[in-house]
């Protein structure tokens, strides 16, 4: 079994491995209630993550917390922290240079300091709280569960923060259920092996991927992760900014792949979606909607049986058939999915 398969295949052990120290991660952010600016850090993959659990405070009124690039964080907004603040950094190897530099340069002025990771600490004075979320390496270059994992304990830990009334046991018990039968649905994994191989068999070598709120984040994940395991080209965009340019593309060779959770814009994505069908049609644009939505169906939909209660957390199980996806693409296309080129797994300086 390829290392990425297994590694996605533990993603909903990695949910329950959060489970068991969810209590932890909410103590740790209800410490920091009362604190001012807040921060989160992370390079690739993590600064995803770091942005998806931003969406968490949306839910909350008067408070605004940023993700921000563990390099931008240095040069352009470290400035902004004091001892009123605090930084969150995620980091899947906890050793990744800008975001330890990152953190470094927020205590120098005073701030409160967080790690996430699923690697053991070495006990840098800088850092003031080292979580671990242990979920085990992963065998792949490329993060999968430890994305999944990661995002969830920062939401876990945003929702403290801002007071959000959360039954996170709930939740991630709801999310790792649906994450499991997406892995056992044998019809679905069969449509997403069909899909990617025709893309790859079509010459599709142009990818768009739209999010919104929540799944925002998980779109650039996305794209990231196509990117990462076949080389090939791909943009990221919120969902209704596709309209304004780029869907002058609409008619190329492309697979434009819109990520919808429900929740409040919903609907005007799956208007959006039929809008791009209707475009599509005849053409060599190719268009998958991945959803958790009841009310679209039909071919071209990809259904997540999914739903937490919570628009944000119910985005985060529709990376499962996006990582297939891109597993099942870059076999089509003859890549060694085992050693991406050019990757490493740490970047230990900057």
């Amino acid at each position: 079994m390829s290392s990425i398969i297994q590694d996605i295949s533990e993603v909903m052990a990695s949910l329950r491995t959060l489970m068991n120290m969810v209590n932890d991660v909410v103590s740790l952010g209800s410490m920091y209630k009362g604190v001012g600016r807040v921060f989160l850090v992370g390079a690739g993959s993590s600064y995803y993550a770091s942005m998806y659990a931003v969406t968490h405070a949306l839910r909350s009124r008067g408070r605004c917390i940023l993700a921000v690039p563990s390099s931008e964080f240095i040069y352009y907004h470290s400035g902004l922290v004091d001892s009123s603040s605090l930084v969150v950094a995620i980091s899947r190897s906890g050793e990744t240079a800008e975001t330890l530099e990152a953190l470094r340069v927020a205590k120098g002025n005073g701030a409160g300091t967080v790690m996430l990771s699923i690697s053991e600490g070495r006990g840098l004075d800088f850092i003031d709280h080292y979580v671990r979320v242990d979920v085990g390496q992963e065998r792949s270059v490329v993060m999968t569960k430890s994305f999944v994992a990661l995002s969830a304990a920062a939401a876990v830990l945003i929702d403290a923060i801002v007071g959000n009334n959360v039954d996170h046991g709930r939740v991630l018990s709801a999310l790792s259920s649906c994450i499991d039968g997406m892995l056992n649905d044998k019809g679905m994994l069969m449509t997403l092996s069909k899909v990617a191989g025709e893309w790859a068999s079509g010459g599709v070598g142009r990818f768009i991927f739209l999010g919104h709120g929540s799944s925002y984040p998980m779109a650039l994940e996305s794209a990231l992760k196509f990117e990462e395991t076949s080389y090939t080209a791909v943009q990221a965009l919120n969902a209704l900014e596709f309209r304004h340019g780029p869907v002058a593309t609409v008619g190329e060779r492309q697979a434009i792949v819109v990520l919808n959770q429900s929740d409040a814009m919903s609907g005007s994505v799956v208007k959006l979606f039929n809008e791009l069908n209707d475009r599509a049609r005849g053409s060599e644009t190719r268009v998958l909607m991945v959803t958790n939505v009841n009310e679209v169906n039909g071919s071209g939909v990809v259904k997540v049986n999914c739903s937490t209660g919570f628009g944000e957390w119910d985005s985060l199980a529709l990376m499962v058939p996006v990582y297939l996806l891109a597993y099942h693409y870059a076999l089509s296309k003859g890549v060694d999915v085992e050693r991406p080129r050019n990757l490493v797994r740490v970047v230990k300086e900057f």
